[in-house]
């Protein structure tokens, strides 16, 4: 027979007892899961979001001086029809306005909008030889977020002028920018940029018998670089290359013009067979200034962009799509250091950030990371009152980090990110593993009732056994690990019904579909991976830990620290009031459920209608953007100075920190629209500036205070619009 302190030999073999008698690999395994956590972290993309890609495909053009009603026949319609055969398809919104026609396509959500953005592309091409040449280059995108910009500056210089700001934004920064690791498109927008015009003399042109369309035949034949082909002399050959793109002004003043003059009848040569009249053509060349004056200057200014009411140039940095984006933006803040340092930024280049989403991602991220650990930590705290055992204490505060860290390690195979769902999503699976912890260590460490602890005598001296009762076997650390597989392993089954459980509470969701499902996607997954990681850990773990926590033979006394006497005083207490109110309770079943069910149904009736409804919370990060449409009709001067004005005002309040402005249309991203009936302004705010307070009292008196500017018995005070982000 053997002693009753050895394990029996013949007990059917568990997870949970394969961790409590080879505690070792348990410790090894545990050690990598920490180590392969703690490297998918390091690796995690961080954002503000999750990954979403809209069901939604875009396209935009340009066609500047077209009027809207033609460019609805010329334009809009046939990119409609050759839109409408892209697959998969659902719905086709266009909108034509001055100088810009929009077109989106809606697609069923969890398409393969990839490849529907390729087949679109497809459709665009079949149909670009049916539009006008005046239109610019069509622009097809879809939305994701991750495209927009994670970094935008505003450039300013008193030494530079506004051309050479341009440049220097144009050809320097941009080219040390794209440098950055992380960094995929760099764009420049406001500002001028170098223009060589030419402007023909028609009568000159109808003199020497041309016409416009050969100058520009003849401007896009000889600007241009074309292959040589091979020069073989001797033994050796080279590639060879006709260089003919204008690389000044000048070279456009002497491009040659071809004239045909007329023929000139001479009479044959003596000795002919066939006497008679022979026309001969002869052509001359003459230069392209004889006919035009070409001007080395600047573009047309439809756009004007300003910083505090001074003339800016405005770059935008957007991050490749899985690349961190506080680790980009914290490299070009770094490339900005070394090229002040390095003197290729002047010291007078002002550089203004108007748009940091590393800082509002950091923020956010930071607060939920910080929830979630203080929702340990008071975890730890609450389970330290009930248990009153710092062993205990020690294997769940434990269990905790570790199945977040393996949770983590999921996500990063499953290519999810750090953000405030996926964030979330662990803060909300804490309570899981805290559940399953409990469960097992209480299985664990609740003593049989023919066992004698002295070191729980010690905890609680009130606790008197009889002398006259049978002497008890004190527990042994055989005894405890014999106890603690037999208990872990009748425990199995029930953890992993009550963890599949709460799986199947959870996994439906994700089918859910639309747009909810994009956004919520990730929390979901969280959700699931914390609560899947519980199970092991509750099974492996924490009976593992248990075991050698609870074998040693010293206690703290904790338990006889007078707070946590008190709690339970206090406890006991409270379940004595809750078994009498309970007696009362089951007294007037009727009566009780009736007033309970009236009570929860008409308060939870009263709150669901005062309860905001939105999908996302009121975030503010520090600005607010104001949007001005004007009357038709409205001259560029008149929009650029009712916007003057407003920023002048915009400035003069207490709050505002910066004013990011723009007259004449519209800048969103890498994308410029032109629009003289257009304008905006950008506000950033001082740290700890209520900005909807702001803004409802700018709303009432900005246009108050707004000069009138009249054209054509029309009021050129815009109608203005606020926004803040939310």
């Amino acid at each position: 027979m053997p002693h009753p302190e050895t394990p029996p030999t013949n007990t059917p073999l568990s997870l949970s007892t394969l961790a409590i008698r080879r505690a070792i690999g348990t410790l090894m395994l545990t050690i990598s899961v920490i180590v392969l956590g703690v490297f998918v972290i390091s690796r995690m993309p961080v954002d503000l979001l999750p990954s979403i890609t809209y069901p939604r495909i875009g396209l935009r053009v340009d066609a500047p001086g077209v009027v809207p009603s033609v460019a609805v026949n010329d334009i809009t319609r046939p990119l409609e029809e050759a839109m409408a055969a892209t697959e998969g398809v659902e719905q086709i919104f266009s909108q034509t306005r001055e100088g810009r026609i929009s077109l989106d396509l809606f697609f069923q959500p969890g398409d393969n909008i990839d490849r529907a953005l390729n087949d679109a592309t497809a459709s665009l091409n079949r149909v670009q030889d049916q539009l006008p040449e005046t239109v610019g280059v069509p622009r097809l995108f879809k939305f994701d977020p991750s495209q927009l910009p994670v970094y935008e500056l505003a450039l300013t210089s008193d030494s530079l002028s506004l051309l050479d700001l341009r440049l220097f934004a144009d050809e320097e920064l941009t080219r040390e920018l794209t440098r950055v690791s992380g960094v995929a498109n760099v764009d420049v927008s406001g500002g001028v940029r170098e223009e060589v015009q030419v402007n023909l003399d028609i009568d000159r042109l109808q003199a020497v018998g041309l016409d416009v369309s050969d100058v520009i035949d003849t401007l896009g034949d000889r600007n241009q670089d074309t292959a040589g082909g091979f020069i073989r002399g001797g033994e050796a050959e080279s590639l060879a290359r006709v260089a003919g793109q204008f690389e000044s002004a000048n070279d456009i003043h002497q491009l040659p013009l071809t004239i045909d003059r007329p023929a000139i009848a001479t009479p044959s040569t003596p000795g002919a067979t066939t006497p008679g009249i022979t026309s001969i053509t002869t052509d001359a060349r003459i230069p392209l200034s004889d006919i035009a004056t070409i001007r080395d200057g600047t573009q047309e200014q439809r756009i004007f962009v300003a910083l505090n009411g001074v003339p800016a140039v405005k770059v935008s940095i957007q991050k490749q799509p899985d690349a961190n984006s506080i680790a980009v933006v914290d490299g070009v803040k770094a490339k900005l250091d070394d090229l002040r340092r390095e003197g290729l930024i002047a010291d007078d280049m002002m550089i203004q950030v108007m748009l940091d989403e590393s800082e509002f991602i950091r923020s956010s991220v930071a607060d939920v990371a910080q929830a979630g650990l203080l929702g340990a930590t008071l975890a730890g705290i609450v389970v330290l009152l009930f248990l009153g055992s710092l062993r205990q204490t020690v294997v769940i505060v434990l269990a905790i980090p570790l199945a977040t860290l393996t949770a983590m390690l999921l996500m990063g195979l499953f290519g999810l990110s750090l953000n405030v769902f996926s964030l979330g999503g662990l803060a909300l699976g804490v309570g899981i593993v805290v559940d399953n912890t409990i469960v097992m260590l209480e299985a664990i460490a609740t003593e049989d009732p023919d066992e004698f602890d002295p070191l729980e005598a010690i905890d609680d001296p009130q606790r008197d056994p009889s002398p006259i009762a049978p002497s008890p076997i004190a527990p042994t650390p055989q005894s405890i690990q014999a106890r603690a597989e037999a208990r872990s392993r009748d425990l199995e089954s029930a953890l992993l019904a009550s963890t599949t459980t709460n799986l199947v509470a959870v996994l439906p969701f994700l089918l859910l579909g639309g747009f909810i499902s994009l956004l919520f996607n990730e929390l979901i997954l969280t959700i699931s991976f914390a609560v899947a990681a519980s199970l092991p850990i509750a099974l492996t773990v924490v009976p593992a830990l248990a075991v050698r926590l609870l074998s040693i033979r010293r206690s703290s006394g904790f338990s006889c620290w007078w707070p946590i006497r008190a709690f339970r005083l206090g406890l006991a207490a409270v379940t004595e009031t809750y078994r009498r109110l309970l007696a009362l309770f089951l007294r007037f079943r009727l009566v009780t459920i009736g007033f309970t069910t009236a009570l929860l149904l008409t308060t939870s009736l009263w709150m669901a209608g005062q309860l905001p409804q939105e999908i996302l919370p009121q975030i503010s990060n520090g600005q607010a953007s104001l949007f001005a449409q004007f009357p038709p009709g409205t001259p560029l001067e008149d929009n650029r100075r009712v916007m003057a004005e407003i920023d002048r005002q915009l400035l003069a309040e207490p709050e505002t920190s910066s004013v990011f402005s723009t007259s004449g249309g519209a800048l969103f991203a890498s994308i410029t629209s032109a629009n003289a009936l257009r304008g905006s302004s950008t506000v950033n705010f001082k740290p700890d500036t209520n900005v909807a307070a702001f803004v409802d009292r700018l709303s009432v008196s900005l246009p108050e205070n707004i000069p009138p500017h009249r054209n054509n018995n029309s009021d050129l005070s815009g109608a203005c619009t606020w926004s803040h982000s939310q």
